[in-house]
């Protein structure tokens, strides 16, 4: 029996907000790597901010320490719409049963989540989502409060 391989879509959002619906994603980023960590392809896009839809007083405060990051969000916004139908499609096509792989999952997964199924009406992970943090705990043993990026790297090579 061939089983069908897993590709692992690592996922970035960036957003003006801790919750979307009344407030917007700003940007997603994902690269797509088989379980050998060859990378597969990657798809960005920049997203213009819901209609009627505010930031949140404190993500509007943090972009304001971030002029950089703010400017590089901004720049080629596509309509949400236009950009969740193009990633999930472009999802559908990679070569094999795509997890969803972030940290944190629990923010990044619900964004892209709720985005993909208000703007494709679908959303090619399932319900489900691989959080990068909690798999760090898992491997090294270590407290959930220190499987963080400032964790040793010779924790995670054992």
């Amino acid at each position: 029996m061939n089983a069908i391989p897993e590709i692992y879509v690592s996922t970035d959002v960036e957003a003006d907000s801790p919750i979307s619906g009344p407030h917007s994603m700003l940007s997603f980023a994902s690269a797509a790597y088989t379980a050998d960590k060859q990378l597969i392809a990657t798809f960005s896009a920049n997203l213009e901010t819901l209609e009627g839809a505010t930031a949140h007083p404190v993500q509007a405060a943090y972009w304001k320490t971030q002029p950089e990051a703010w400017a590089a969000c901004r720049k080629d916004l596509q309509k949400p719409e236009t950009a969740l139908k193009a990633y999930v499609e472009w999802v559908e096509t990679l070569p094999g049963k795509p997890v969803f792989v972030a940290y944190p999952a629990g923010f990044d997964f619900t964004y892209m989540f709720w985005y993909m199924m208000r703007f494709a009406e679908r959303c090619p992970f399932s319900w489900s989502a691989l959080d990068i943090k909690t798999l760090a705990f898992a491997m090294t043993g270590f407290a959930l409060s220190q499987s963080h990026q400032a964790a040793p790297a010779e924790a995670l090579v054992r």
